[in-house]
């Protein structure tokens, strides 16, 4: 499978965070995303036009992912690092990821978080390979698009449900074998929530896939640690 992104480049001397982008950096309201949800179909392009109001600016740091990222809220409050924007959509899955990277490629972010794929993987219809495809292909455009862009990419995280747990661990080592400087580096935010089972640790969920207070906390810890020199 493979996706194509037309990107347009100007240069930044006179950007700033009061002006708009253009409209086609931005997914039309009219995308149709396969594996979402008929929430999701709603919620999408809503955050998209959020996302336009409050548009990206150079040198920002980008949390990138689906409700995971997006109910963690202001990430620059959690972890004390400043320009800070969330980027994240609820039920958004690793497709819809790859048709919204016009904005974050425009203005070359300064580091990027990413986190995206257990909603592909609670799909029956797709593979640990389709998903770690897709991630990789994010990857990829976002290297070849912004090569100073520093990429962390994210294990994905497990849950409760323990017929996913494989399928999890498939996907989170062929984005193993694919890490390195010159392609992103993987931090490993799986093991934070896992136990012996490895499935999601239930002090630090509410529902069985999403992280309540204490577990964002254990989160916004292991970056602060990990990634110190993010810090104001």
């Amino acid at each position: 499978m493979k996706f194509f992104l037309t990107l347009t480049f100007i240069s930044f001397s006179f950007f700033s965070t009061a002006q708009s982008l253009p409209d086609n950096l931005y997914p039309p309201d009219t995308l149709s995303i396969r594996y979402h949800s008929a929430w999701t179909k709603t919620h999408y392009p809503e955050r998209i036009k959020e996302f336009k109001k409050d548009p990206l600016a150079m040198g920002d740091i980008v949390f990138l992912g689906n409700s995971i990222t997006e109910q963690g809220g202001d990430w620059g409050k959690r972890l004390g690092w400043s320009s800070v924007k969330n980027r994240g959509i609820s039920g958004d899955v690793t497709e819809g990821v790859l048709k919204r990277l016009g904005e974050i490629m425009y203005v070359k972010p300064k580091a990027i978080f990413l986190l995206i794929g257990i909603n592909d993987i609670f799909n029956t219809a797709t593979t640990p390979q389709y998903v770690a495809s897709n991630i990789l292909a994010i990857a990829k455009i976002i290297r070849k698009a912004s090569p100073n862009t520093k990429l962390y990419v994210q294990t994905i995280l497990p849950t409760t449900t323990s017929s996913i747990k494989e399928k999890i661990h498939q996907t989170n080592a062929l984005l193993h074998k694919k890490a390195g400087r010159k392609t992103f580096t993987l931090l490993r935010t799986h093991a934070l929530f896992a136990d012996e089972a490895d499935v999601m640790k239930k002090e630090y969920t509410n529902d069985g896939v999403h992280l309540n207070d204490e577990g964002y906390t254990i989160w916004a810890d292991y970056f602060k640690k990990r990634l110190p020199h993010f810090t104001n």
